[in-house]
């Protein structure tokens, strides 16, 4: 902020330049309708940006002299003598003010800006050679690290502050690791740790047990530095929250470097459109979360430009902020009307910038949630599920190497039991799969009701083999439940599965068509069982693509 208020204070001279022009224009023509314009458009700017780096005086002074032009412009027929001399006397004002504060400030230092967190990492090993060599590649990420070599201490540290990474070997000298990891996932915020169980005794416990005891990945000893690397990255940047995108329209260079400053220093992505016309191309490729709109931007208006977002349906819910000097009601009516959510005037704090652009982001992030999350049982949307199926094909595309299996689940004879038990009956059947299903799988999986009693999954780092015995565990676990209808009566219910394994080349719409051929020979087969695709399945699609 103290660097910003000195590069203002270095771009005075050319704004009391513009003030002094302007003046002495009216000063020789009273009636020069131009020169009162550009009076009136300096002093507007001043009043905004003035105060916005700590100059209140100045825009005090400098809004009493917008006022008295905004008066002449409205009356038209030249300007009086009083107020001439008034601008002439803003204008020594504005000027001993910044001299003032130019002198005080001239030796100040600068501010200092803080580094960010550092990822908090808990590896629990018993083998010390194992537990350096952990923490040393952790290390090598930035990771802060802590250790502990058994359940206990694990378990402990654990309780003292829930890390963001969890490494845990499966065999340690008071009990089996993946009880840390149970332990972890039922704690308060035990969701958005990434775990990874590391074993060198493979016959201990294999990747889909890893899976089911609420792992996101597993590895064997010795463990392989960069695949160990790659996938925590992943996991890691995964969980981190994408920064918040904020289109800023704003052509006042000083005033939009505050606006970038505040915004970034709080981890927002910004970018400034300075001209107007470019705002259209600049919404569609930036794709912002949020809209700050000035008010007067030259030629174009503000309200004009936000009743063109409101009149494209994939921007019905963007929110925007004004931030602009107009403090008048009529304005503030004006940009409701228009579609606006906020209205902030010049000049603002940081703090109140700051809490009115997070609040509005977080609120729409929120609905899109509950857009995109399915309203009985919280998994994705059809939509959204299709959304992150796409994005896993093109993973693939640019990944040939990475493993990815999409699994369709439909509930055997759903039908059947609707009719016997009622509906109400049915839909808890349903929230009891989709439980399962978040409790089981990882959160770098996709889970999504795919349509009625059919669900479906993307799953990551997966082969064949391992993607069919985690199903066939999911379905010997959804079939030993034991249902109770309203009415009381006992029963369970089952599901058929189809897998099918992404190869290169496949498009999305011939993978979801091999998964649900696979689902379909499952029935065939006589329900409850899991299907695989074949892989020629791949070949062929693509003979016929």
């Amino acid at each position: 902020m103290e660097l910003l208020r000195r590069d203002y204070l270095r771009g005075v001279g050319e704004r009391l330049d513009n003030l002094r022009h302007a003046i002495v224009s009216l000063q020789i023509d009273p009636a020069d309708g131009n020169a009162l314009a550009d009076l009136r458009a300096h002093l507007h700017k001043l009043a905004g940006t003035a105060g916005t780096y700590g100059f209140a005086q100045v825009t005090a002074v400098a809004r009493e002299g917008e006022r008295l032009c905004i008066e002449d412009l409205e009356a038209g027929g030249g300007v009086p003598r009083d107020h001439l001399e008034r601008w002439g006397q803003v204008l020594e004002e504005v000027t001993e003010e910044f001299e003032a504060t130019r002198e005080a400030t001239a030796h100040e230092s600068a501010g200092t800006t803080s580094s960010p967190p550092e990822i908090d990492a808990l590896v629990v090993d018993d083998d010390e050679e194992v537990r350096c060599q952990i923490v040393t590649l952790l290390e090598g990420e930035g990771m802060a690290t802590r250790t502990a070599d058994s359940c206990e201490r694990a378990l402990r540290a654990v309780a003292e502050r829930m890390p963001d990474v969890l490494v845990v070997d499966v065999a340690l000298p008071d009990g089996p690791g993946y009880e840390v990891v149970e332990h972890v996932r039922q704690q308060l915020g035990g969701d958005a740790p990434a775990i990874l169980i590391v074993s060198g005794r493979t016959d201990f416990l294999d990747k889909v047990e890893a899976i089911r005891s609420g792992a996101d990945g597993y590895f064997e000893k010795p463990i392989d530095p960069e695949m160990f690397l790659r996938r925590l990255q992943h996991l890691v940047e995964r969980d981190r929250p994408e920064a918040a995108k904020v289109l800023a329209v704003e052509d006042d260079a000083d005033h939009a470097a505050f606006v970038r400053m505040v915004l970034e220093s709080a981890g927002f992505q910004v970018r400034i459109c300075p001209d107007a016309r470019r705002f259209e191309a600049d919404l569609t490729a930036f794709a912002p979360d949020l809209v700050i709109m000035d008010l007067n931007l030259g030629d174009m208006s503000g309200t004009d430009l936000v009743r063109y977002i409101r009149q494209e349906e994939q921007h019905a819910t963007l929110p925007i902020v004004y931030l602009t000097g107009e403090a008048h009601m009529q304005a503030r009516i004006d940009s409701v009307r228009a579609g606006g959510d906020d209205y902030l005037v010049k000049p603002v704090v940081p703090g109140m910038l700051l809490a009115t652009v997070a609040s509005r982001i977080e609120r729409a992030r929120f609905l899109k949630s509950l857009l995109d999350r399915d309203g009985l049982t919280r998994l994705c949307t059809h939509a959204s599920f299709m959304d992150a199926a796409k994005t896993a094909v093109a993973r693939k595309a640019r990944q040939p190497a990475l493993q990815l299996a999409l699994v369709l689940l439909d509930l055997d004879h759903f039908k059947s039991i609707n009719d016997r038990f009622g509906h109400q009956t049915g839909d808890r059947v349903l929230v009891s799969l989709a439980a399962i299903l978040r409790r089981r799988l990882r959160r770098s999986d996709t889970i999504g009701r795919y349509g009625g009693e059919e669900f479906g999954l993307v799953l990551e780092d997966l082969d064949a083999a391992e993607a069919s015995r985690l199903v066939r565990r999911l379905l010997d676990e959804f079939s030993a439940i034991d249902h109770v209808a309203i009415g009381g009566e006992h029963f369970r219910a089952k599901f058929s599965a189809g897998i099918s394994l992404l190869e290169p080349g496949v498009t999305l719409a011939q993978w979801i068509r091999q998964a649900d051929d696979a689902l379909y020979a499952a029935k065939a087969a006589g329900r409850n069982c899991v299907r695989l695709a074949p892989a020629s399945a791949n070949s062929q699609s693509n003979s016929h693509g």
